[in-house]
């Protein structure tokens, strides 16, 4: 069995000091010089002196601790079922403050701002920023999937739909988008040929084990869910020489609104293409009245349209 990672885990003050000017001369009155004097001591204290540390002084409220999930000892039944039931709960969520850190092969922006939008069951909009413009355009919606990202050589925009996806030999994309939408949590997951892993090493922690169908092979997908926590926090999948193909580790789990628990650090890692990507998503908003428009494949200048489906259908070597 292959080894499993898990994913890790300021304050800012600013202190503003005024001087107010009397309201008959228009000069500092000495009082006023003793409240400046005293505002300087008190943000000197604040920033250098350890012992009067603003969060000594005022400390920082801890939130209040998750109640547990699920024992120790649950079924893969009473697993399933809730997973699921969290997952009825939240059926689209987007953010506008995901901050993407890229290393590996062909990376030209390491640092990102996007925003990410996913809706059940298939709707999903990636687009990332640097200081350049628009890098990376990621899409799917109930008919097509589409990549496009511009330190691309030569320029295209790649899509296909997901009739076809299953179709393609090799998989032109680094995870289908099914497997992300799962991984993103808003839709359920499927309890048939699951089996049930446990470790004594780790009594609150199990392995969802099952197979899971790629273009042209089956391969293993394995979940690790946090009992405590009630969630999934990593998503993989591996091929027939337990050689990770994809995942997905989730972290920083926080409550959003009033009934949903979503991960704000998404890590991933695509072996296949030497790259890992982490978000670590900001404010979220769950349930949003997301537009049809918000899923539209946007087309590029100068950029070629590679459509796989013609590709497939002229006999391309993708079969």
């Amino acid at each position: 069995m292959p080894a499993y990672r898990h994913g890790r885990q300021t304050m800012k003050a600013a202190d503003r000091i005024a001087t107010r000017k009397s309201p008959g001369a228009g000069s500092v009155t000495p009082g006023d010089r003793s409240r400046l004097l005293l505002g300087l001591l008190i943000a000197v204290c604040l920033t250098a002196v350890p012992g009067c540390a603003f969060s000594r002084i005022f400390p920082r409220r801890k939130p209040d601790p998750l109640p547990r999930a699920l024992t120790s000892d649950a079924t893969l039944n009473d697993i399933m079922e809730h997973l699921n039931e969290q997952r009825s709960r939240v059926m689209s969520w987007r953010s506008t403050d995901v901050r993407i850190k890229a290393s590996g092969e062909g990376i030209v922006a390491p640092k990102l701002t996007a925003a990410l939008s996913v809706e059940s069951p298939r709707n999903l909009r990636l687009m990332a920023d640097s200081l350049r413009g628009l890098e990376v355009d990621f899409g799917s919606n109930d008919e097509r999937f589409w990549y496009w990202m511009r330190a691309g050589s030569p320029k295209y925009l790649l899509t296909g739909s997901h009739a076809a996806l299953s179709t393609y030999r090799n998989n032109p994309l680094p995870f289908p988008p099914s497997w992300l939408m799962e991984a993103l949590g808003v839709i359920p997951i499927d309890p048939s040929g699951v089996q049930l892993l446990r470790d004594p090493a780790t009594p609150d922690q199990v392995r969802l084990v099952s197979s899971y169908q790629l273009p042209g092979r089956s391969v293993q997908r394995i979940m690790l869910v946090d009992l405590a926590l009630g969630e999934i926090v990593e998503h993989a999948l591996y091929d027939d020489q337990d050689q990770l193909i994809a995942s997905a580790t989730l972290s920083n789990f926080r409550s959003v609104g009033q009934s949903a628990l979503l991960p704000h650090r998404i890590d991933l890692q695509l072996p296949t293409s030497g790259q890992e990507l982490n978000l670590t998503i900001g404010s979220i908003e769950v349930n949003p009245a997301l537009t049809e428009s918000t899923f539209q494949m946007t087309g590029y200048p100068n950029c070629e349209v590679v459509d796989l489906d013609q590709q497939l259908r002229g006999g391309s070597a993708l079969r």
